[in-house]
């Protein structure tokens, strides 16, 4: 018996074991979730939430990351295993000791994944109040629409953001809510985003960037072509311009043939040499 409980590779078994592994590691979250965890499983819901609270009084006020974690399994087990009002009592309770965008984000991830998508859609609704000069609720409000086929929602949602956003936020909040567009709306929608912030700003060679990383992941060889091409004859730094030969490149050699490799490295001998002709004269 004695040799079991110094074995450290043994597996806690009994709510003696847990206690004395809490004991060990009072700040550690994932010891309490698992101890959480082990009344959970034997249907002790009253001692799950015991647990939490004991955890909650344990764990250093310094160890923010811990202790939200710990919030967060507790407005689990109350969506899971409590009340409406049980679970709105836990909730505001975290909002009063954490960061409170993190926990009502928590909440409104939990109610998406119970498919609880009205009271989700009330949270957001929520935060978009609360937290309208918070770039990422749009996008998270954005996602939750677009998982759920709501376009058009999404589209209004963009606009509202836009107007609550400061203008020096506006053409990155754009180019990200293209990006969830492609992954998860309408591809040729995502397009004309990008294109159209493009055409504004032609320089952004980060947005270049996304959108050909987003167009070899959802569209068509010959696109991604065309915008390779357009990019490399672009008004940019020399080095700007090497950068995106060295991916045209790259793309030819994963998708293309000897002969279009060999189309790219030519086209790079011919810019060097064209820039190096105008250096000299």
């Amino acid at each position: 018996m004695e040799g079991e409980l110094m074995d450290p590779g043994r597996q806690p078994q009994t709510a003696n074991d847990f206690n004395r592994l809490v004991l060990g590691s009072p700040d550690s979250s994932i010891v309490w979730l698992q101890y959480m965890a082990f009344h959970l499983h034997a249907t002790e819901i009253e001692q799950a939430r015991a647990v939490a609270e004991r955890a909650l009084k344990t764990i250093s006020f310094r160890e923010e990351q811990e202790k939200l974690n710990v919030w967060v399994a507790l407005l689990n087990l109350e969506n899971m295993y409590g009340t409406e009002e049980s679970l709105n009592k836990v909730f505001e309770r975290a909002v009063q000791h954490c960061e409170p965008l993190k926990v009502f984000q928590s909440l409104a991830d939990i109610y998406t994944k119970s498919d609880k998508y009205k009271q989700a859609e009330s949270l957001y609704n929520t935060m978009l109040r609360r937290f309208r000069q918070e770039r990422s609720v749009w996008l998270s409000c954005a996602t939750f629409h677009l998982r759920q086929g709501r376009t058009d929602e999404t589209h209004r949602l963009l606009q509202r953001a836009l107007k609550c956003l400061p203008d020096k936020e506006h053409v990155d909040l754009i180019a990200k809510f293209a990006q969830l567009e492609f992954r998860f709306g309408d591809p040729e929608r995502a397009k004309s985003m990008f294109e159209s912030t493009l055409g504004n700003y032609p320089r952004r060679t980060d947005l270049w960037s996304v959108y050909i990383d987003m167009m070899i992941k959802y569209g068509s060889q010959k696109e991604v072509r065309n915008i390779l091409e357009r990019v490399i004859h672009l008004s940019l730094a020399a080095k700007r311009i090497k950068f995106f030969f060295k991916r045209y490149l790259e793309y030819e050699k994963k998708h293309g043939c000897a002969e279009s490799v060999q189309v790219v490295k030519e086209k790079a001998m011919e810019y060097v040499e064209a820039k190096g002709s105008i250096t000299e004269s």
